[in-house]
């Protein structure tokens, strides 16, 4: 089913090796006869890109605008962009535009957008501060057609927490919001959104790719954590590591063993503090894997750890896609009550969850499924079952481009669509 209009996704970078979630709803749509377009304001991995041009030849195609990071360089690059008669307003209207305008962002990428007359479409902007961005485009002539935003994680916990008001422009001029998570959705409403435009949308995993493999415990063998994404601090490694410790020291595993697949700031730091807590090797860090190669390490493995928690800075996850691949294969798991991930994990059902931050109480819930090797098939199963039934990315891809239909035909009070 395509839609009536075609599609362009507004998007900070791509692709974002952190945000295959994007790429998979591209994708999803042009499985499904879309027209889509992807802008972006920054370059991503090229060798991805690659592979996915070459996958979809002429169907797929990406647009980049290019947007400087700091201030310093957009500075730079302003003179030039005052030069071009569309960018006037995305400097000289701040009531307008806030701090889009005072940052300098709008008066760049207004300067470097197409030239050429901007056609219908329906315009997807993943994270809140992008879809104001557009209707700002929008407001400027650049663009055309209806937006809808995706909120994620970062732009609804500590971007807001910078800027309060900061979607206030944008549940004016906005026309379906999309948040991943009903908790997200609640707080969108308290801000101010309108009930009948905002829905909550998951970010789901194509499970036709995971096979439910129950975990069994061989003679001999020992306990295998794993944990994946990126070593940033919201995801909750550094206890990971605090609450292993303690399984072997307190809890009596010795021989239980540690998976952590990725990269990022906190790497180095995260393995020396391994290296501190006198954990040696038993602590693996993998690095940064290949998709397949991850589903790999999750099926040699027995149980995920995910103590995912709040940032000095305020920054929070969504709802862990790492979390949804885990449990689809059939994993027990071990997260936090943060963010949305108790929509996803049921205690005591599919995993044990505590508050986040406390270390001691994921290190107790670690000793008490290692000890009951019996329970990790049913919780695995139930796990998978959730997943199937509420985060497979096939219906919400399905989803999507019915809701987008509708926006393309004009019908802003979306009702909720049947799966």
């Amino acid at each position: 089913m395509a839609t009536a209009a075609p599609i362009s996704f507004l998007v900070s970078r791509f692709p974002n090796p952190s945000e295959t979630f994007i790429q998979a709803q591209a994708e999803g749509l042009l499985e499904r006869g879309a027209s889509v377009e992807i802008t972006a304001f920054a370059a991503g991995d090229p060798e991805r890109l690659g592979a996915l041009r070459l996958k979809w030849e002429n169907r797929f195609n990406v647009h980049y605008v290019p947007l400087p990071k700091t201030l310093g360089a957009r500075l730079v690059a302003a003179p030039q962009a005052f030069m071009d008669k569309r960018a006037f307003p995305a400097v000289f209207d701040g009531g307008r535009f806030g701090d889009d305008a005072s940052s300098l962002r709008l008066l760049i990428a207004a300067s470097r957008w197409p030239k050429e007359p901007p056609k219908p479409r329906v315009w997807l902007a993943h994270y809140g501060r992008w879809g104001r961005f557009a209707c700002a485009l929008r407001d400027l002539g650049l663009i055309r057609g209806p937006i809808a935003t995706v909120f994620h994680g970062r732009d609804m916990s500590s971007y807001l927490k910078k800027n309060p008001d900061a979607y206030a422009s944008l549940f004016q001029r906005g026309d379906l919001f999309l948040p991943i998570s009903e908790l997200w959705r609640e707080k969108l409403l308290k801000l101010g959104a309108p009930a009948d435009r905002t829905l909550v949308h998951r970010m789901g995993v194509d499970t036709s790719r995971f096979k439910l493999a129950p975990r069994v415990l061989r003679e001999g063998e020992p306990v295998k954590f794993i944990g994946v994404g990126r070593m940033v601090e919201k995801k909750g490694f550094d206890d990971a590591v605090r609450a292993f410790a303690s399984l072997r020291r307190e809890h009596g595993f010795e021989n239980a063993t540690l998976t952590l697949i990725g990269d990022g700031e906190m790497r180095d730091y995260l393995e020396n503090f391994a290296t501190s807590l006198n954990l040696g090797g038993l602590v693996r860090f993998a690095g940064l894997l290949p998709h397949a190669e991850v589903r790999r390490e999750l099926s040699e493995a027995h149980m995920f750890v995910l103590p995912s928690k709040t940032a000095a800075n305020g920054d929070m996850e969504g709802i862990p896609v790492a979390l949804m691949e885990a449990m689809a294969q059939g994993m027990p798991v071990l997260a936090t009550r943060h963010s949305g991930t108790p929509e996803l994990v049921e205690h005591d059902v599919s995993g044990l969850l505590c508050k986040e931050g406390d270390w001691r109480t994921l290190s107790a819930n670690m000793a008490v499924l290692a000890r009951a090797p019996e329970r990790w098939a049913a919780m695995g199963e139930a796990g998978s079952a959730r997943v199937r039934a509420e985060f497979d990315l096939k219906v919400w891809n399905d989803r999507l481009l019915q809701r987008l239909n509708l926006l393309g035909a004009g019908k802003r009070a979306l009702e909720p669509v049947e799966t």
